[in-house]
């Protein structure tokens, strides 16, 4: 039964599949028939996600593979993933999405280095960044600053608390062919609150602002942000940024916050900041991503 529902799953995303895209969400939970199951396909190399119980069946379809990951998710303790089938021995591999390679690792905990639910996002913000300054903020292994260099961005420039993750999208960022000594982009180690009003005070602007926290992080001096709680006051410290007609690409993930909640703290935020709105559209989430909407993403263009 469980290798009929992910055969299933995969003749669904079959046309996900190409010689430029070879990683993507192969079954998606409640949304493929079974709650809390997740698989996720890093360029042949199955990653399964269970919540509470491991899978006792054999986990097959007719999608060859090269290697069989399990992780249990749990937040807290974010265990590494347990090979099962293939060479353990792999640890960073390189995907392809759209053409552009990352470097993905399967043995790390709670991420892989990628978000591929966000994969419709990064095409987008690689169409929409020729000829601009853009900032990722809460970069994490700096994805989206990537596609935008790709896309002929001006420059760009990533902020994360982390300096494992900002060194992992530097390695992106070579692994694409991009020279980080003579290009304009800038890694930016730190609390996001801290930069952003830097910026302000260097009267630093952007043409894109990507804002994609995570649901909780620690920030700096500020102790914890929390998307709930915070997410005016981001959008607000970024509006300031933000030149007349730019465009600010806002997500959360937090499934506490609904689209309307979500949309009248954008709103909120950029009304503080003395800008108005021109534009703001959602982006539904990639076809693959079949189960609960929880990733909300707004696109919203400034006056």
């Amino acid at each position: 039964m469980l290798n009929k529902q992910i055969n299933t799953a995969f003749i669904k995303r079959k046309g996900i599949l190409s010689k430029e895209t070879d990683s993507f969400r192969l079954f998606d939970g409640v949304g493929d028939g079974i709650a809390d199951l997740f698989i996720d396909v890093f360029a042949g190399h199955w990653l399964v996600s269970y919540l509470d119980e491991k899978p006792v069946d054999a986990i097959e379809c007719e999608l060859p593979r090269k290697s069989l990951w399990f992780k249990k998710l749990d937040k807290t303790e974010k265990e590494s993933a347990q090979c099962e089938e293939g060479d353990p021995a792999i640890g960073r591999i390189k995907i392809k999405e759209n053409n552009v390679k990352y470097l993905v690792d399967l043995e790390i905990g709670y991420s892989q280095g990628i978000f591929l639910d966000q994969r419709d996002n990064r095409l987008e913000v690689r169409a929409r960044s020729s000829g601009i300054r853009v900032l990722n903020c809460f970069s994490y292994t700096c994805a989206f600053s990537l596609v935008a260099a790709l896309g002929s961005a001006v420059s760009t420039t990533s902020i994360d608390l982390s300096n494992s993750y900002l060194q992992w999208g530097k390695r992106n960022f070579q692994l694409n062919g991009i020279d980080l000594d003579h290009d304009d982009h800038y890694f930016c180690r730190g609390d996001v609150f801290e930069w952003l009003r830097q910026f302000r005070k260097k009267d630093r602007m952007f043409g894109g602002i990507i804002l994609d926290p995570p649901s909780f992080s620690r920030v700096g001096r500020r102790g914890v942000f929390s998307a709930e709680k915070d997410y005016s006051s981001l959008v607000s410290e970024a509006a300031h940024l933000i030149e007349q007609g730019g465009w600010i690409l806002a997500s959360c993930n937090h499934r506490g916050v609904s689209s309307e909640k979500f949309v009248n703290a954008l709103t909120i935020g950029i009304d503080n900041a003395r800008r108005n709105i021109k534009t703001i559209d959602r982006k539904p989430m990639a076809s693959d991503f079949s189960g609960e909407e929880y990733l909300k993403s707004f696109w919203i263009e400034i006056e």
